[in-house]
């Protein structure tokens, strides 16, 4: 169960802070990170192996292999943070978490409810949709070593799945920020404690 200390609400023990607050680091470099990838690879201006200019520098010649590397690493990355919610969800379902804030109204507290097992399923629908697209495009390589491919080849329905990666990964962000609007209304509107509930420090 969650530790309390001298707080006088129920907070999140400190391995569940952790863990939220590990998975939020690697978001604010994973989103992002992959926006930008995708403007790189398709968007930016560049010039091709003829001097040309084109849109997208994947194969450019000022690019020097760094957007493959921008890549491997975002790929290297949805694995992790893949690997961190499992985690973070099996010790969630292993040692529960803490009561509900009893000076937050019903309903706002089963919104937030809401808000968290969307962020959940959304943290597990990105990452699997991205490997699923490597797997059907057969984009599996990550600096240099070959994931497993768990699909059989199709390049053109790689395409779709990135899509609904992509798709998913701005639902994410909007959950998010959602999620993050909440904790200041917490704080900033009903100037109650529940943001405390998740800091990575207790204060009183």
């Amino acid at each position: 169960m969650a530790d309390r200390g001298d707080y006088g609400i129920p907070i999140y023990s400190s391995a569940a802070r952790k863990f939220h607050w590990l998975i939020v680091l690697l978001l604010l470099l994973q989103i992002p990170g992959g926006f930008y990838m995708m403007y790189r690879a398709k968007e930016m201006p560049g010039l091709n192996d003829k001097g040309e200019a084109v849109k997208g520098v994947w194969n450019g010649v000022a690019d020097g292999g760094l957007t493959d590397t921008i890549f491997s690493g975002h790929k290297l990355f949805g694995l992790l943070i893949l690997s961190i919610v499992v985690m973070r969800l099996l010790y969630r379902l292993t040692h529960g978490a803490p009561r509900s804030d009893p000076s937050v109204p019903a309903a706002l507290t089963g919104i937030s409810h809401l808000v968290h097992w969307g962020l959940y399923a959304l943290m597990f629908a990105t990452p699997i949709l991205g490997y699923l697209a490597i797997s059907y495009g057969r984009y599996l390589d990550v600096f240099g070593i070959v994931l497993p491919a768990v699909t059989g080849e199709d390049k053109k329905f790689a395409d779709v799945v990135f899509g609904w990666h992509e798709i998913a990964a701005t639902l994410l962000l909007s959950v998010a920020v959602l999620h993050v609007a909440a904790a200041f209304y917490h704080k900033m509107i009903r100037k109650d404690r529940v943001v405390e509930r998740m800091l990575p420090k207790r204060t009183v």
